[in-house]
């Protein structure tokens, strides 16, 4: 039996096409789940390339890179990370067909990036268009189709626009899970919610007034290693004098606040103060994470007191304490409008929520892209024919064997429109040749119809999706490919001392 060490390049393409077949089968509408379980039983259920990858248990080398490659498009373009990695797979099983016809691996890769550029070169100034304000729901519309979404896709799409529209882009929409419920009792809340609760009871009714505070209301912790022989009279006056401090403090709170409010705090809070405070009806909530407590300032229109001597006003706001599923939170907003959103999911189960969150980090995603100035272009695999069919023309243009990897391209490039047509359940030869024959005609927007088989107009469909997202996808996965084709060896490295 021939060692696997003496082919390195072709034993990472095995692995990495181990990567592909893992995903292959989510790609699309009619995708199929995945159900991911760990030595402890916890499972995670989902369809989401970028989950499902981060989640695997992955040891070899030349697999890690086409997961590494799944985290660069998720966290550049939020969603293609199965496309990505399907592209990337039909790039490596085709470089071998070319090695067999004699193609040194240098010029396989000369050929790839050759292809890539022409067609990233078509994909912008061919294919991509802007983008309308029907089209921006469509995009929405389209990331959620065939996810769990897809059961309140129009309530959905509608949400994922407004709150990007509030925000200004998807990295400062917040998502919060509420088990409990059905999906399409979801919500968009122009606010902070704050998963914390009141030290102690008060009156909920004159909760309007807000104070920030990005210290604690507790001792401070000495540091210093210094040794002090004192009587019980010297440390009761020692301590008394960090009660009188913590005391002060509270009093100036309390002033502030003649008729009661809230007090966010950053870190700790004396039960005592605590104590002191409700009685007044000053609810405290602490330890509030930093993320939270720059988001309440920036909802409030308020900036945060560094210490309670630095408190110049309070700040008016409304806040409603909410239990779901025995659990209460915060619900803060401002007196007007910010720039602060939040998307109140509602699901069954923790389980389903977390792929509803996971669809809805996608969605806000793909329409940030089209939103903050990005192009679109039509779906269902349409664009990857298009671009295939340009790169066969252009690849008649160039001299030598480079042109074998230019056609090879092109025919990874189809994968994409195959792959959805099979996980459909239709023939994804013959829809591809349906495809080739509609470009020939000049029609680039026919893609596959996954529920009748055959190709349908996905213009017409409402079936797009961002330029950037293909655009990325397209360069990922020619890197990692060129990437392990240039690789002859597999040394062990010396490991850490």
């Amino acid at each position: 039996m021939k060692d696997e060490r003496m082919n390195p390049l072709q034993n990472n393409i095995r692995a990495a096409r181990t990567i592909v077949d893992t995903v292959k089968s989510t790609l699309g509408p009619m995708g199929r789940d995945k159900m991911m379980v760990d030595a402890g039983g916890d499972t995670i259920i989902t369809n989401d390339g970028a989950t499902i990858l981060r989640e695997l248990d992955v040891s070899h080398p030349g697999a890690k890179m086409m997961v590494d490659i799944a985290k660069t498009q998720e966290a550049l373009c939020y969603d293609g990370t199965t496309s990505t990695v399907i592209l990337a797979g039909q790039l490596l099983a085709d470089s071998e067909n070319l090695f067999t016809k004699g193609l040194h691996p240098n010029l396989v890769c000369k050929g790839y990036n050759q292809a890539a550029t022409m067609a990233i070169d078509f994909l912008d100034n061919r294919l991509s268009y802007e983008a309308n304000e029907q089209e921006i729901l469509q995009i929405a519309k389209t990331s959620v189709t065939g996810k769990t979404l897809e059961a309140a896709i129009d309530q959905v799409s509608k949400l994922c626009v407004e709150a990007v529209n509030v925000a200004g882009s998807a990295d400062k929409v917040k998502v919060v899970g509420l088990a409990g419920g059905a999906l399409s009792d979801s919500y968009f809340f122009n606010g902070v919610v704050v998963n914390k609760d009141f030290v102690y009871e008060v009156q909920e009714e004159n909760l309007s007034n807000v104070i920030l505070l990005n210290t604690g209301l507790e001792p401070v912790k000495r540091e210093e290693n210094v040794t002090v022989q004192v009587d019980m009279k010297g440390y009761n006056a020692f301590k008394k004098s960090d009660t009188d401090d913590l005391l002060t403090q509270a009093k100036r709170i309390g002033n502030m606040l003649p008729n009661g409010g809230v007090v966010f705090i950053r870190d700790g809070v004396t039960d005592d103060v605590a104590a002191y405070l409700a009685k007044q009806n000053i609810a405290i909530v602490r330890r509030v994470p930093e993320s939270s407590m720059k988001a309440l300032g920036l909802a409030l229109g308020s900036r945060i007191a560094q210490t309670p001597d630095d408190i110049e006003n309070v700040i008016s706001g409304l806040i409603k304490r909410k239990t779901f599923n025995e659990i209460n939170y915060l619900f803060v907003s401002g007196k007007v409008e910010s720039n602060q959103s939040t998307l109140i999911l509602r699901g069954a189960t923790s389980s389903t929520l977390d792929e509803v969150a996971r669809g809805f980090d996608d969605a806000l995603g793909v329409v940030s892209l089209v939103l903050n100035g990005g192009k679109i272009v039509t779906g269902g695999g349409s664009t990857y024919a298009a671009l295939a069919n340009h790169l066969r023309m252009k690849a008649n243009t160039v001299e030598g064997r480079a042109q074998m990897a230019i056609n090879a391209f092109a025919d990874s490039l189809e994968i994409l429109p195959a792959t959805i047509a099979e996980n459909a359940g239709h023939d994804p030869l013959d829809v591809i040749l349906d495809m080739r024959h509609a470009i020939s005609d000049g029609d680039y927007h026919m893609g596959v119809n996954v529920e009748e088989g055959g190709i349908t107009n996905m213009l017409e469909d409402g079936v797009v999706e961002p330029c950037d997202l293909v655009r990325q996808a397209i360069l990922s996965a020619t890197e990692v490919t060129t990437a392990i084709l240039k690789i002859d060896d597999i040394i062990a490295k010396r490991g850490m001392e």
